[in-house]
C-alpha cells in the first residue's frame, strides 16, 4: 500500500504543537467509510495506569521551544571559540587582543576568553520534565477535592483545638461566643476566601458591608452572623507565637511537595513576608508558578544552606534553577552543577567574582569562561550560565524565569484572605492570623494549579472562579444544616435564600411551611360519639359558692384565689391551672346540665 505525504492531512494527527510545519499523510487509495472506522474512545476501556492528556491543555507560561536558539542564532555558536572571539570582539586603537587572555577577579578567580574543556563535559542536557500532579491530584474534579490536598483535615483540627482552647479560658458574654465545630470552621474558611473575592478593590468599604442586604451577599448572612465571624478572627489573633504558627506552614510545605512534580525550570528567590521580622524564600515552578517548596525563618542562614533546603527534592534530575539576587553567587552555581543542576543568574559589576580588566563587557560576544560557567554581557551586567546547554538561549531563559517567585506572590495575593481581617484587628500585630492568611492564599493557588493539571479538571478555569467556588463549597455543609434545622433563629426568608444559594428547589420548603401553618392555625373538633362522658360520670357546677385558694398555686407559696373549680373533682383552680372546654366539644347536651351549672348573669 502506497502513501502520499500532504500538509493538509498530517495536521489532524499531529501529536505536538511545537512543530513548525503542518505535514499530513494521506492514503492514495480510497479511505474507508465512517461506519467502518474504529469506534470512539471510551474512558472505561482505557488503561487506568496510562495517564492521558486533558481535553483542554494546560496553558504553560512558556514552551520548551521558546528558550531554544533558532538556526540563525545557533550558527555563530557552531564556530570554534577562537573564531567566535575574533569575530565578535572589537579592537580599538591601541587595544590589545583578547584572544587567549585570562582575566582575574577581586576574589582571585580566573576567567578565560576561551573554553578549555569540551562543551559536552561541562553542559547538561536540555531540561525536559513536564509538570504533573501526583497521587490523588491526578484525578481531582472540583475545587474542594484539590484544596483539601493542600489544607487537610489535620490542619483544620489544629485550628479547632486552638480556638476552643482559647474559648475555655474566656467567659462567654453573648450567644456568638461559643465553641466551634468542624462544619462551622470550614464555613469560616469559606467566607474568608469569599472576602478575598469580593473585597480586592483599591478602595474597600468596611467588612460588615458584606453582611448587609444592600451591599453584601446572601451567603454571608446565611452562613453566620458578622459578630460570630469577628469573634473567631479575634480568637485566632490572640496567638502571637511563631512556633505555633509554623506548624500550619510546615504542614502546607509537606503537602505541596507531596502532590506535585515540577517541570524542568525552577526559580529560587525572596518575596515579601506578611509576618514581621521573617524572611520568605520560595522555590517555584517557572512554567506554572506553583510553589514547590518554601522557607519562612526569622534568623538569617547561609545562602548555601537555604538553597540546599529549597532544591533538595530535585538533585541529580538535570533541571535548571534561576537564582535571584539574594541567592546568586558563582560558588552556589558550581555547587548546583555538582548536583547535576544547571543554573542562571545575573552578576553585578560590583561582585567579587567580576573579572577585572574585562574589555567592553557590553560588547556582544565577549564571553569569558570558568570551568562549567560562562559570563555573557547583559545591560552593563553579566548573565552567568552554569551547565546550561548550548542549544538554550540564555537571555530568553532568564527573561522567562527570573520573575517567577515575584509573579507567584503577586498572583497568590490577588484575592488575598487578608481582606477578611476585621477593622478592630488591622492595626495589631497578628503573627498567627497573618501567617494563616499566607497559608490559605498559598493553598488556594497551588490547588488551582493542581485542578487545571488534573485529568478531570478545567484547564481554562480562572483563579477568581476557582476561589469563589471554593468558598461556596466550604460553606455548603453549614448552609444545609441551617436549612434543615427547625429553629426560630432561621426565618423562612433566610431558608429561602439558602435554597437559592444551594441551587435547590424551594417548593418542598414552601409546602412544609404551609402544612405547619395549617396545623398551628386549625381548630380541633371532637365528635360527640367519641367525646361523650362515660356512664356514671356526672359534672357538677363549674363555679363554687366562695373564692378559695388555688391548690397548685399554694405549692408555690402564692395566695391566688379563684371561684372556678374542676367539674369532676370540685377542686378550685385559677385560670393558669384550669383547662376549659365548651360543652359541645365535651359531648354534653344542654338538657344534661344540672341546675346551677351555669352562673347567673348577675354573678359573673
Amino acid at each position: 500500500m502506497e502513501y502520499a505525504f500532504d500538509e493538509k492531512l498530517l495536521a489532524n494527527i499531529k501529536c505536538s504543537d511545537d512543530e513548525d510545519e503542518d505535514v499530513e499523510m494521506q492514503e492514495s487509495e480510497q479511505l474507508p467509510d465512517a461506519d467502518a472506522a474504529s469506534p470512539k474512545w471510551n474512558a472505561e476501556d482505557s488503561d487506568p495506569l496510562q495517564v492521558s492528556a486533558a481535553v483542554d491543555p494546560f496553558q504553560w507560561r512558556f514552551e520548551e521551544s521558546d528558550v531554544l536558539l533558532t538556526e540563525d542564532q545557533a550558527a555563530p555558536m557552531s564556530l570554534k571559540p577562537q573564531e567566535s572571539a575574533r569575530i565578535s570582539v572589537k579592537r580599538g586603537r591601541g587595544r590589545p587582543s583578547t584572544k587567549g587572555c585570562n582575566f582575574k577577579s577581586a576574589s582571585g578567580l580566573r576567567w578565560a576568553s576561551e573554553r578549555s574543556a569540551k562543551p559536552a563535559a561541562v553542559e547538561l542536557p536540555l531540561p525536559g520534565q513536564v509538570a504533573f500532579g501526583k497521587g490523588p491530584a491526578v484525578t481531582v474534579a472540583n475545587a474542594v477535592e484539590s484544596w483539601i490536598l493542600m489544607f487537610d483535615d489535620e490542619m483544620i483540627r489544629f485550628l479547632l483545638r486552638h480556638i476552643n482552647e482559647k474559648f475555655r479560658k474566656r467567659t462567654a458574654q453573648s450567644l456568638h461566643q461559643r465553641q466551634i465545630d468542624v462544619v462551622e470552621m470550614r464555613s469560616y474558611l469559606g467566607l474568608t476566601y469569599l472576602c478575598g473575592v469580593f473585597r480586592n478593590g483599591q478602595f474597600n468599604g468596611p467588612l460588615q458591608e458584606l453582611w448587609t442586604v444592600e451591599l453584601g451577599h446572601s451567603v454571608f448572612r446565611a452562613a453566620m452572623t458578622f459578630q460570630r465571624f469577628e469573634y473567631i478572627s479575634q480568637v485566632l489573633s490572640e496567638a502571637n507565637s511563631w512556633s505555633e504558627a509554623k506548624k500550619l506552614w510546615h504542614k502546607l510545605i509537606i503537602n505541596s511537595r507531596t502532590y506535585y512534580g515540577c517541570s524542568g525550570w525552577l526559580a529560587v528567590d525572596d518575596v515579601p513576608c506578611p509576618v514581621a521580622n521573617a524572611r520568605l524564600a520560595l522555590c517555584c515552578d517557572a512554567k506554572t508558578l506553583y510553589m514547590a517548596n518554601a522557607s519562612a525563618t526569622t534568623q538569617r542562614q547561609s545562602i548555601s544552606n537555604e538553597v540546599e533546603k529549597l532544591i533538595c527534592d530535585y538533585k541529580t534530575t538535570g533541571r535548571n534553577v534561576t537564582l535571584g539576587s539574594s541567592y546568586f553567587s558563582l560558588s552556589e552555581c558550581q555547587e548546583l552543577m555538582e548536583s547535576q543542576l544547571s543554573s542562571i543568574g545575573l552578576m553585578e559589576n560590583t561582585d567579587a567574582d567580576w573579572p577585572t580588566l574585562w574589555p567592553t563587557p557590553d560588547t556582544p560576544g565577549s564571553i569569558v569562561y570558568n570551568r562549567s560557567a560562562k559570563l555573557i554581557p547583559h545591560e552593563n551586567k553579566a548573565l552567568l550560565c552554569c551547565g546550561l546547554g548550548s542549544q538554550v538561549d540564555p537571555f530568553q531563559a532568564f527573561q522567562l524565569t527570573h520573575q517567577t517567585c515575584d509573579m507567584f506572590y503577586e498572583q497568590s495575593q490577588r484575592y488575598s484572605t487578608k481582606f477578611a481581617t476585621p477593622a478592630s484587628l488591622e492595626k495589631k500585630s497578628n503573627t498567627f492570623l497573618n501567617l494563616l492568611h499566607l497559608v490559605l492564599n498559598t493553598a488556594a493557588f497551588n490547588a488551582w494549579v493542581l485542578l487545571r493539571l488534573s485529568l478531570k479538571g478545567d484547564a481554562k478555569m480562572e483563579q477568581r472562579d476557582f476561589q469563589r467556588q471554593l468558598g461556596l463549597f466550604l460553606s455548603q455543609q453549614r448552609l444545609q444544616r441551617r436549612l434543615q434545622r427547625r429553629s426560630t433563629t432561621t426565618t423562612l426568608g433566610m431558608r429561602l435564600q439558602i435554597c437559592e444559594i444551594l441551587g435547590q428547589s424551594s417548593q418542598r420548603l414552601l409546602s412544609e411551611v404551609n402544612v405547619e401553618a395549617r396545623k398551628s392555625q386549625g381548630v380541633g373538633v371532637i365528635s360527640l360519639e367519641q367525646a361523650a362522658l362515660p356512664k356514671g360520670v356526672s359534672l357538677s357546677s363549674r363555679y363554687g359558692d366562695k373564692h378559695r385558694r388555688c391548690k397548685p398555686c399554694s405549692k408555690d407559696k402564692r395566695e391566688t384565689k379563684a371561684r372556678t373549680r374542676c367539674q369532676q373533682c370540685q377542686a378550685h383552680r385559677c385560670g393558669n391551672h384550669l383547662i376549659s372546654r365548651c360543652y359541645e366539644c365535651m359531648g354534653v347536651q344542654a338538657v344534661q346540665l344540672p341546675e346551677g351549672n351555669l352562673p347567673d348573669a348577675s354573678d359573673i
